[in-house]
């Protein structure tokens, strides 16, 4: 007992004769460490939901990259490719599309993505055909129906509209004689939020609209990100393209599972750390 405050005491020391304290203060000061390894542990929690969140957060940033590779067709291992199929030739005009907006040309599943391809006109005309000339032109290394945006004839009145479901992670399309801004424009979505818009400075510059020269043309979305529409736009004759590709994207986390993430291996760490320090004891 100690004297001075007139109450059973407890040793601070186990195993050995220490000072001594009052039952009711020892358990106060138990009382206070726990509180504050729960705070410890509450704050570390608050910051790791709050980085997973920000990293959620910083995923969802528009972040498309791009490139021009050679050929005729994607080089991305695993991409579905729509050709726009082979229609009988018709050097008189297109083999498919009418004057209608909401016209669809293609539709299908491939990669398990859900696609349709919608307004502009598809033509497969060969070498005799006058149509090249202000109409349309097919894209170098085209060989089969190809797909055109324009203005005349109006059956293939764009903007010609690719929507891809759940979204893709990447789109590529052989780009035929590329044109500048307003000639050439191809825009990329995450909904209705608009991702990159691009015209034919991107695969040739100056962009002179040259029918002796295509490229494939590529976008990749950025990390969290997916495309789920494109829209090929002209406001004049025309935007030829052909041999489109995709590849679906891998189902996207949401902030909360980060979060959740975060908090178990947040506590874990925490414990494993406990379970040193006693064994260090």
């Amino acid at each position: 007992m100690w004297a001075g405050w007139g109450a059973a005491t407890i040793s601070l020391n186990k195993g050995r004769v220490g000072i001594g304290i009052p039952v009711s203060v020892h358990e106060g000061l138990l009382e206070v460490t726990k509180m504050t390894k729960t705070n410890r542990i509450a704050n570390a929690s608050q910051k790791l939901v709050f980085a997973a969140l920000m990293f959620g957060a910083a995923t969802a940033a528009h972040a498309l990259t791009t490139s021009v590779t050679t050929g005729s067709f994607s080089s991305q291992a695993g991409a579905f490719t729509v050709d726009f199929g082979v229609s009988p030739i018709n050097n008189t005009g297109p083999v498919a599309g009418n004057a209608l907006p909401g016209d669809v040309l293609v539709s299908g599943t491939g990669a398990g993505v859900n696609y349709s391809y919608t307004d502009g006109a598809l033509f497969n005309f060969n070498t005799s055909s006058s149509l090249p000339n202000g109409i349309s032109a097919r894209p170098v290394g085209s060989t089969d129906n190809f797909w055109s945006i324009g203005v005349t004839p109006d059956t293939q009145d764009g903007p010609g509209i690719v929507n891809l479901g759940a979204g893709v992670s990447y789109y590529g399309f052989l780009w035929g004689s590329p044109d500048a801004s307003g000639w050439n424009t191809v825009k990329f979505y995450n909904g209705n939020t608009l991702l990159g818009t691009y015209d034919g400075s991107s695969v040739l510059n100056p962009p002179n609209g040259n029918q002796n020269f295509a490229r494939y043309f590529n976008v990749f979305a950025g990390p969290g990100e997916v495309i789920t529409k494109v829209s090929f736009a002209a406001n004049t004759n025309a935007f030829e393209t052909d041999n489109h590709a995709f590849i679906a994207a891998a189902p996207i986390p949401e902030p909360e599972i980060y979060a959740m993430m975060g908090l178990g291996l947040g506590l874990m760490g925490w414990v494993s750390r406990r379970k040193r320090a006693q064994a260090a004891a």
